[in-house]
């Protein structure tokens, strides 16, 4: 321990990296998905649209330097395919995990909610502006979706003290785990773009945020 005198002159603290017992989580959103006609069968999968294959490329590129030890995903084909790139260059296999994957929509399942919002629906609107996933006929609710991505996300800490994965999830996702942390009533609390990192450090002291919906890979949000 450094010990100073009460006359010395001390420098502002700068933010430090992980604990060694950390693990350091990137929450990644999957690429642009494929436009899809409501209720046609592949509404309920689609992959990813050509603009997000571009936009997993330049997540790639953006990450090239990052040391991540391993690299997870939901099993939608949008999430699986934006992860690939990332595993492929350290030569890992991504890991699957059905509960990462987005909201179960119930009757606004398979591209009902998509159109619903392109319309402003007023049943959307009037939902949308609760900020969480309560109230959607037969879907999952919020508690629901909040406590099985928890439940794998801080099922893999453990694993990874020291380390950094990747978590290649859904915008819904990513927003449910974070408002899981901090204990947020709403679940729709941020924007999260295509392919957005959202950095987060959890260790046995709690959960530090360092990042949410960075996308400088694609452009500056701030500028935008």
């Amino acid at each position: 321990m450094t010990h100073l005198d009460s006359t010395q002159a001390v420098p502002q603290p700068t933010l430090r990296g992980p604990e060694p017992d950390e693990c350091e989580v990137l929450l990644i959103r999957h690429g642009r998905s494929a436009d899809v006609v409501p209720g046609s069968p592949e509404s309920a999968d689609p992959p990813l649209h050509v603009l997000g294959v571009e936009q997993a490329a330049q997540l790639a590129t953006r990450l090239a330097g990052k040391t991540i030890h391993a690299v997870y995903s939901s099993q939608l084909a949008r999430a699986r395919q934006t992860a690939e790139p990332l595993a492929a260059a350290r030569d890992l296999s991504v890991i699957e995990f059905t509960d990462l994957e987005e909201v179960r929509l119930g009757d606004w399942g398979n591209g009902e909610f998509r159109r619903r919002a392109a319309i402003a629906d007023p049943e959307w609107v009037a939902w949308s502006r609760t900020g969480r996933w309560d109230g959607i006929p037969g879907g999952e609710g919020d508690d629901a979706f909040r406590a099985r991505v928890a439940g794998v996300i801080e099922g893999l800490v453990p694993q990874h003290r020291g380390e950094c994965v990747a978590v290649v999830a859904h915008g819904g996702s990513i927003n449910a785990f974070v408002a899981h942390l901090f204990n947020v009533h709403r679940s729709l609390v941020f924007t999260i773009e295509n392919t957005s990192i959202t950095s987060v450090r959890i260790g046995a002291h709690g959960a530090t945020l360092v990042t949410v919906n960075d996308c400088h890979h694609l452009y500056d949000p701030v500028l935008s």
